[in-house]
């Protein structure tokens, strides 16, 4: 892996657990546990795929819809993340 995808990685992973500590806020009846396996569920479908860019926004919109939340992601809603 070259040092521009380890830090790709590395800042995909950041902005994850920033995405599971904001479902973990708005989800307080679910566990964090349970929170963060959907989150990781969800980034982990798109290993493979080599345009990154959208991965955020993807990965928030379907732990919403794991969690029950039908809310959809916006790139607006990463404001919150950062």
């Amino acid at each position: 892996m070259t040092a521009y995808a380890d830090k790709r990685l590395h800042e995909e992973r950041q902005i994850m657990n920033l995405i599971a500590e904001k479902l973990i806020k708005q989800h307080p009846g679910l566990s964090a546990d349970a929170v963060v396996q959907v989150v990781d569920d969800a980034y982990h479908r798109f290993d493979e795929q080599p345009i990154r860019d959208f991965v955020p926004l993807l990965v928030e919109r379907r732990a919403h819809e794991q969690l029950g939340d039908r809310a959809t992601a916006t790139p607006e809603s990463f404001d919150d993340l950062h």
